[in-house]
Formats: structure tokens, C-alpha cells, sequence
């Protein structure tokens, strides 16, 4: 059963409401990534690959503030749409035993194969660095650890690193690194006037002069000309004279090996970024990247990370997707692939790969050489937890089965085929959640249900009046307690709770009372003052768009289209173009998706995902850098005339020194926000898991990435998992 824990103790708590789970949680105030290294499930752009000044060719649009990328998920279609990070409730386990006030500690048995079933037919890709898919994440995270780790409230861990720290900042921008900058020949513009370019991997270009960015907008510059760009190559010059925005130093523990027994040094960590150039995940890797360097050489363990601009977030945003073998580093994306006759992948998790059958299993097998077990917790500086906690997971083997229907994942629960599984129905949660021998491990997610609306001046949705009127009649409470059974929220606000601690100077309670807030349910009486403020009669035709791969979702937006008609002021109607992936790539983001929107009154509505850091929500959905791409694919430059106070809220050395700024700044901009209605929020998910009997301690993540990693082990939440059998 789920139960939901509000302090260090692990004492059993009632069952949790789900209903009132999000509404009432607690604000953090601990910002983490912002970003989903690689979550996206649905096939999706998954990157913001959004690129202006700071970024090579991977987007479709320009700016000369940075590479907004937003490091968010589309689209993200998990227990309640969506599939990334935020807080958490604990489930009902036996490490409710295990608090200090037992030296002892639960009774952990070790060994055993763990059944893991996730709902695809296969790995999307076994490569990290170009894989797209949450799945792929939640498996791979268990091969490959990182600098650092992150618990369910989002603080941040060092994990191979024993140091991590930002160390300087300064008021750097774009055009002050025009005297490192080289002439390179525009290979191609895209449709939406972005300079493509033509260089040998790994070579990228890292910021684009700011006037050159605006002549090829305007169409002063094209294919065959040149433009000053600042590629890898050049960024080494810019660093050396202490032209860069913000400076991260790190440490390696010594000793850390890979599976093959290779150390790894910081020169593993520095030429990973390698790997990332023309990825599918470039976008995310590169959006404030500026450079990397060792500080004591290629066998040493410091290194140094450089961002373009002062990022209040550059910790995050900076760190890199994966950390590869020598063996590796040469290796283009994509080619980490065994299907394809390509090298297996080798990390620094407590699992590494032992056999696979495409289509069918992928066993992982416990590695003789963790560098956790060999240092132990007491390498750590945050640890001071009980002595019962194990330095290691101690399930010995994880076979991964590839069961894409839900049902049959529910039948292999009941059987004891399966030990874990997620994405299942509401009332498969639901009756799990009812019986005793099940754990549904749920964890407030930071994914979310959006609506967003094509502003095209002459149109009805033109109107921000119409917009407006809309975002009253959605029934964002009857959509989480008819369709999701509630296991979700309706949200109020347009970024959920998890994030709040960086979002406001209020508690989440209190942002959700202020006037601008959304209406958990429909408002008939304002919408209509609305529409009467227009000159349009209605009722307004107006049609729903979301994904033919989502009955849950339809199920969700039919409601809506039933409220909208029986408030005779829309004539509404849901349409289902094609599945997401489809959809997204034909429709969403084709150049002229803007005025087919328009022109059809029509909205869409997608799931996204995002992080702990609540800049990532506006600017997917809103910022210029990421139109035509994930996940703004109807706001061109000059939609919004509050983008300069969006990118105040991350980029400056005041707002990275001064999170109190942050707050301040994010406080002027959810009202503008809301008012203009570029998109709306429906409701929030919670990220469930469901484990069988013979699984003792498991609790969700706020991410399906860590249904394995932070579930098995997470030692700074003193979190372990582990078979009975």
C-alpha cells in the first residue's frame, strides 16, 4: 500500500489521498536538473534542441541570449501523462523497520534475480548518448552512475564526484566571444532561418555572433556565405583569457573503475562531452555548454566545466549525460549498439550487461568491481546514516522483459513473473494499491498535461479573451478523479509543486490562492463575461488535438469537450490526428503548424516532463529558442512580450548568487503567464510503480528513470530494495 513519509524517520504513515497528495505538498527549496538525460518515451523530439547563438545546428530557431534548451520531455505519456522528476511520497515497505532508532536495520536478504517489465518491445537504443527514450533511462541508468545523484526532493548529491561546485561567474554574453570567433561557410538555412553548417565530429559550433544571427533572419545572410560562429575548437582560446560565463570545478574520487577495469580519470569525464555532437541529445548537452578541460591532466581526477553565460542553473545543465571507457570515446552516437554488431556499453554502475535477446529480455548482472563497495559510504561527506545500510544494491541480476501490453504486465504481477511494472491503467493501480501484498510505490511527478493555443492576430484564438474563457471551463478537478482515479492533480498553477522552492517567495498553498491562479473547476459565468467582451457569437467552433496512442488522455479531453458544449459557448470536438510520434513529427513541428492551428481554431494537447528547476516549464512551452521544437511549436519571437523577464529569471550573475532574485523575478512572471494563455496546464501526475510480493523495500522516484537506480539503492535516502525469495 502507498504511504506517504514527511521526515528523516522511517516510521509507517496512514495511506495516502491521492487526490490531495500534490495540493498539499511542501515546497523544496533545493533546485536540481532541469533536464531528463534522455527522457523521452514516446518517440518525440525529446531535446529542446533549440540553438541560436550558443548552439550548433540542431534547432529551428535563433536568438542571442543562450541555448534555451529546456531539457524537457515530450512526450511523456506516463502514469498520468507525463514522466520526469519531482518530490514523493514513500510506499508502505519494510524499510519502514530500518530508522535510526533500530541499529539493526531491516532484515535484507541478499541475491536473487529481480523481473522488471517495461512497456516497450525492445531497448530504443542501447547508446546513451543518442538514446531518446525514459525506458532506455530507467535501464541504463543502473550501467552508468553519474557525478551526481539526486533524491526524491531534489538535492543533489556528489556520487563520483567528491567535489562539485560553481566558482566564478561573470557578466559574459554571446558577443564577447566575437574576437575567438572563425569565418565558417553557412552549409544550409532551415525553414524557420537557422544557419546549418557542415564540420567534422566532434567539432560543434558552441555560439553564433549575435548580428550574423539577425542578417541570417533577415535573410542578409545565406547558404554559401559566412558567418562568425565560435566552434569547440575556439572555446579553449576564450577560457584561457577568462572570457566564459560561469567556471564548475570538479574531483573524482580515485580508484572509481569502469566494468572492463579501467580507471576512470578526468579526461573520461571531459571527452565524454565528445560523444554528445550530433546526438539526439545534443540540444540538451550543449545548451549552455561552453568547454571542458582537466586541471591536472589526462591521468588526473579534476576537472573544469565552462557555460556561456552566468546560469543560475549551469551545475545542472552542465553535468554530463553519460562518463564512457577509453575504448569508447571514439566512438560516434549511435555506435554503442550490439544489435547492430556495435561495442556493448560499458559504465561505472553497479550493473553491467550479460546477455540479451532483442525483443525479449536484457539481463544485467551485478559488477564484481563497484567503486562504491570498494570505498564505501564513508568516502562520502553527506553520509551519516545507520551502519545496517549497505555500500551497494544487493539484488545480484536484473532481467529487463519487454512486455509492451499493460495487461499482460498485470497478469504477470498477479502471477509472480513479473516483480515490477509501471505504466498500468488507473484501476490496475487502483486495485494494487487495495491489496496488501502489493507495493504501489507513488511519487509526485514533476509531468504535467498542457494545452497549448496558436495566437494568430484575426483569428478567434486571436483573442486572449477565448484563450481565457477555455482555460476557465476546463474541469481539471473531474479529469483527475473521473479519468485518473486520482492518482495525479488538477493543476493551478503552471509549474507543479516539487519545483515550488525556486518558483516563488510563496508556499505552493498560497501561490494556488492568488487571483491569477487556475480554477480547479470550470468557471461557466467568467468564461461567458469573456466571450461577451469579444465580438465573436458563439458558440466558437474550436477543436481538441491529442495523440491516437493515449485512450487515457482522450478519455481526459473528452471531458473537456463535454463541459465546453454544455456551456454553449463552444461548439467543440476531439480529434485524434495520429500517435505521438507521428503527430509531433509531420504535424507539431512542420513550419506552418502556427497557422493550420489558427485557421482550425484548434488546440494541442501533449504530456511533457521537465525538472526540480522550475525555469525549464515557461521556457519549453513559450520561449522563442524552442519553436518548432519541444515543446513550443506555435510562439515565434515576438508572441510574448515577457521573454527578456523569462530569461532574467536563469541567465545573470545576480540571479545565479541570488536565489531570493530568482524568486522575485519568477513571482512578476506566472501572472503575465497565465493572462496571456499561450498555453494552459490541465493537471499534474503522480509516478507510480508496482512491485510484487517478494520485493521488500521499494519506493517510486519522482522519474521512471530511477525506478531502478534510486529504487534498488539510494543510500543518501537510505533507500533499499531487495527479494524475500
Amino acid at each position: 500500500m502507498t504511504s506517504e513519509t514527511t521526515d528523516d524517520t522511517d516510521e509507517e504513515r496512514p495511506t495516502i489521498d491521492r487526490r490531495l497528495l500534490l495540493q498539499g505538498l511542501a515546497a523544496t527549496g533545493i533546485a536540481a536538473t532541469a533536464g531528463c538525460l534522455g527522457d523521452d518515451d514516446d518517440g518525440g523530439d525529446s531535446d529542446s534542441d533549440s540553438d541560436d547563438t550558443t548552439g550548433d545546428s540542431d534547432s529551428d530557431s535563433d536568438d542571442t541570449t543562450g541555448d534555451s534548451d529546456s531539457d524537457s520531455d515530450s512526450d511523456s505519456d506516463s502514469d498520468s501523462d507525463s514522466d520526469s522528476t519531482g518530490d514523493s511520497d514513500s510506499d508502505d515497505s519494510d524499510m519502514d523497520d530500518g530508522d535510526d532508532s533500530d541499529p539493526q536495520g531491516p532484515d535484507i536478504s541478499e541475491g536473487g534475480r529481480l523481473e522488471f517489465a517495461i512497456e516497450r518491445e525492445g531497448i530504443g537504443n542501447y547508446d546513451t548518448a543518442d538514446s531518446s527514450l525514459a525506458d532506455d533511462t530507467t535501464i541504463f541508468n543502473v550501467v552508468y552512475d553519474g557525478l551526481l545523484s539526486t533524491n526524491q526532493e531534489g538535492e543533489n548529491f556528489n556520487w563520483m564526484a567528491q567535489r562539485y561546485e560553481t566558482t566564478d561567474a561573470q557578466d559574459v554574453g554571446p558577443a564577447d566571444y566575437a574576437p575567438y570567433m572563425r569565418e565558417e561557410e553557412i552549409a544550409d538555412v532551415s525553414d524557420t532561418s537557422v544557419a546549418l553548417f557542415d564540420l567534422e565530429w566532434p567539432n560543434r559550433v558552441i555560439v553564433r555572433h549575435p548580428d550574423d544571427v539577425a542578417a541570417v533572419r533577415n535573410g542578409d545572410l545565406e547558404a554559401g556565405d559566412t558567418m562568425r560562429v565560435l566552434t569547440r575548437e575556439e572555446t579553449g582560446d576564450a577560457v584561457d583569457d577568462g572570457v566564459y560565463g560561469t567556471r564548475i570545478e570538479g574531483e573524482l574520487h580515485e580508484g572509481i573503475e569502469f566494468h572492463n577495469g579501467t580507471e576512470c580519470t578526468a579526461e573520461n569525464v571531459v571527452r565524454s562531452y565528445d560523444r554528445l555532437v550530433d546526438s539526439n541529445n545534443a540540444g540538451q548537452q550543449f545548451a549552455s555548454f561552453l568547454h571542458a578541460r582537466t586541471s591536472d591532466g589526462p591521468d588526473g581526477y579534476t576537472f573544469e566545466l565552462y557555460a556561456v553565460e552566468p546560469d543560475a542553473i549551469a551545475e545542472l545543465d552542465l553535468l554530463p549525460f553519460s562518463i564512457y571507457p577509453d575504448e569508447h570515446l571514439d566512438i560516434e552516437p549511435g555506435g554503442l549498439d550490439p544489435r547492430d554488431g556495435g561495442e556493448v556499453p560499458i559504465g561505472t554502475g553497479p550493473y553491467e550487461i550479460a546477455e540479451f535477446s532483442e525483443g525479449s529480455e536484457l539481463l544485467l548482472q551485478k559488477t564484481d568491481n563497484y567503486w562504491l563497495e570498494d570505498l564505501g559510504l564513508d568516502s562520502k561527506e553527506w553520509w551519516d546514516g545507520p551502519d545496517w545500510m549497505p555500500e551497494g544494491p544487493v539484488v545480484d541480476e536484473i532481467n529487463v522483459r519487454f512486455v509492451p501490453e499493460a495487461g499482460t504486465r498485470v497478469a504477470g504481477l498477479q502471477d509472480g513473473t513479473i516483480d515490477i511494472a509501471y505504466q498500468l491503467e488507473a484501476g490496475d493501480r487502483t486495485a494494487f494499491d487495495q491489496n496488501d501484498d502489493f507495493t504501489v510505490g507513488a511519487a509526485v511527478s514533476t509531468g504535467f498535461l498542457f494545452m497549448q493555443f496558436p495566437i494568430v492576430e484575426g483569428t478567434d484564438l486571436g483573442n486572449a479573451e477565448v484563450r481565457q474563457a477555455i482555460q476557465n471551463l476546463i474541469p481539471r478537478q473531474d479529469i483527475v478523479e473521473i479519468v485518473a482515479e486520482g492518482w495525479g492533480a488538477p493543476a493551478q498553477v503552471p509549474f507543479p509543486a516539487p519545483v515550488a522552492g525556486l518558483a516563488s517567495q510563496m508556499s505552493y498553498d498560497e501561490i494556488q490562492e492568488e487571483d491569477w491562479a487556475y480554477p480547479k473547476n470550470p468557471q461557466p459565468d467568467v468564461a461567458e463575461q469573456l466571450i461577451n467582451e469579444t465580438d465573436l457569437e458563439p458558440p466558437i467552433p474550436f477543436t481538441v488535438d491529442t495523440n491516437a496512442d493515449d485512450s487515457e488522455r482522450q478519455d481526459k479531453m473528452q471531458i473537456l469537450v463535454d463541459e465546453l458544449n454544455q456551456s454553449g459557448l463552444f461548439d467543440a470536438n476531439l480529434e485524434t490526428p495520429a500517435d505521438i510520434q507521428n503527430w509531433f513529427a509531420q504535424t507539431l513541428i512542420a513550419p506552418d503548424s502556427t497557422q493550420q492551428y489558427a485557421d482550425r481554431n484548434a488546440v494541442a494537447v501533449i504530456g511533457l516532463a521537465a525538472g526540480f528547476d522550475p525555469h525549464a516549464y515557461p521556457e519549453a512551452l513559450h520561449h522563442p529558442d524552442n519553436f518548432n521544437g519541444c515543446c513550443n511549436f506555435f510562439h515565434g519571437e515576438g508572441t510574448f512580450d515577457w521573454i527578456d523577464l523569462l530569461d532574467s529569471c536563469r541567465f545573470g550573475v545576480d540571479v545565479a548568487q541570488d536565489p531570493d532574485l530568482r524568486r522575485d523575478r519568477y513571482d512578476q512572471l506566472w501572472p503575465q503567464l497565465v493572462e496571456d494563455v499561450g498555453n494552459t496546464m490541465v493537471d499534474f501526475s503522480l509516478e507510480t510503480a508496482v512491485a510484487g510480493p517478494d520485493v521488500e523495500g521499494y519506493d517510486a522516484y519522482p522519474s521512471r528513470t530511477g525506478f531502478l537506480s534510486y529504487s534498488l539503492f539510494a543510500p543518501y535516502d537510505e533507500q533499499i530494495s531487495w527479494l524475500n525469495r
